[in-house]
């Protein structure tokens, strides 16, 4: 079968692979694959299709002919021999691309009936149509749907959390004289301890004064701390994505097209002008909205825990488009830094030109955050 990928790409997404544009079920599988959860609410019907790599791939030019529709990214499944050797290699497929389920139904094998093979083809199309694979806003459009996959598929993965845990130790830290009646080093090193188990296993026993703090149990409590972390999460992306806009934003600006008139280079700049714009917009109302999770949290810090509580529960609904927009703002800027990895200055025919920024500016529009936004902008200013 064709595209089969090699050895060293499924290693290297195994090895490196981020919550954003890896989807890694191989690795959920070899996890969590003899849970009782796991076995019960698989994510996929099909078992094989239950262990693919799952990736935002950015399209090389001659690839753009397998689509009726020419774009920047498609999402790759891609079905290792061996979901826990992928050094094997495996074969793959792209969402959306011309004979999309007839590619599918050769790559993935026989269902047991009908229902299946199309609720899957629909979910891969519902995660295509995601700016990204982060897991909270992956689970919410899921749960719109009607979709509920077992909780161990919305793992952050480990490239993330191993470069927010210095971050997440920092930000509870203001918790633990309140929750922990601790101080001095011993308040360093227990944030940093709740840090971690916050982020990979939020029902450890040791957590269990913050949840006396946060007055919620049970269900409830599972919720909230889910929506905690999506805060965090977003809070850390931000973090990192503010000084890299502030260096693609002249970049992007002083884009030179070759091979187009006086006409053509005047429209280019305007469209690139209005995708900054929205972009800056898309920013702004995720700025927005952590505050909002700002404030909640600096009552929890001095003592007043009903309205971060409150906070919480509300959470989950704003995660769909907080995820969108820091989703489309990082594929914007992604393919970017892909396409001109160098301190070059950018330089596109008129062609590539008209079709990338149209993309772009589509996909930008389409976001909720920039046709709810009014008023000026972060990046503007």
């Amino acid at each position: 079968m064709r595209n089969k990928d090699g050895r060293r790409d499924l290693s290297l997404i195994r090895a490196s692979g981020s919550t954003a544009r890896v989807l890694n079920l191989a690795l959920t599988f070899e996890r969590f694959g003899e849970t009782e959860d796991y076995q019960q609410r698989p994510m996929f019907k099909n078992p094989r299709l239950n262990r693919a790599l799952v990736v935002k791939h950015v399209l090389r030019g001659h690839e753009n002919d397998l689509f009726a529709r020419p774009s920047t990214v498609a999402t790759k499944v891609i079905l290792p021999y061996a979901a826990s050797e992928l050094e094997l290699g495996g074969i793959s497929f792209m969402v959306g691309e011309i004979r999309f389920e007839k590619l599918m139904r050769d790559a993935v094998g026989r269902y047991d009936t009908e229902e299946d093979f199309h609720a899957d083809a629909e979910l891969l199309r519902v995660l295509a149509g995601l700016p990204s694979f982060d897991p909270f806003l992956m689970r919410e459009r899921m749960r719109t749907l009607g979709i509920e996959p077992a909780r161990c598929y919305f793992d952050i993965a480990e490239a993330d959390l191993s470069r927010m845990r210095t971050f997440v130790g920092r930000e509870i830290a203001q918790l633990v004289s309140l929750a922990f009646a601790t101080g001095g080093r011993d308040a360093g090193d227990l944030s940093k301890r709740l840090a971690e188990k916050l982020m990979t296993d939020e029902t450890a026993k040791s957590l269990d004064p913050l949840r006396q703090t946060l007055r919620l149990s049970g269900d409830e409590y599972v919720e909230g701390v889910f929506a905690w972390k999506g805060f965090l999460y977003y809070k850390w992306l931000m973090d990192e994505i503010r000084p890299e806009l502030g260096d693609f934003k002249p970049r992007f600006a002083g884009l030179r097209i070759v091979g187009a008139d006086s006409e053509e280079r005047r429209a280019l700049a305007e469209t690139r002008r209005d995708i900054l714009d929205k972009m800056a917009k898309a920013v702004h109302k995720v700025e927005e909205t952590l505050l909002e999770y700002g404030s909640a949290f600096a009552a929890l810090a001095d003592g007043q825990p009903a309205a971060f509580r409150s906070f919480l529960l509300k959470a989950p609904s704003l995660f769909i488009p907080m995820g969108e927009a820091v989703g489309v703002v990082r594929h914007i800027h992604s393919f970017w830094r892909f396409r001109f990895p160098d301190a070059v200055a950018p330089l596109m025919d008129a062609d590539e030109a008209i079709e990338v920024l149209h993309d772009f500016e589509t996909t930008i529009a389409g976001v909720d955050f920039v046709k709810s936004a009014a008023g000026g902008s972060a990046m503007a200013r």
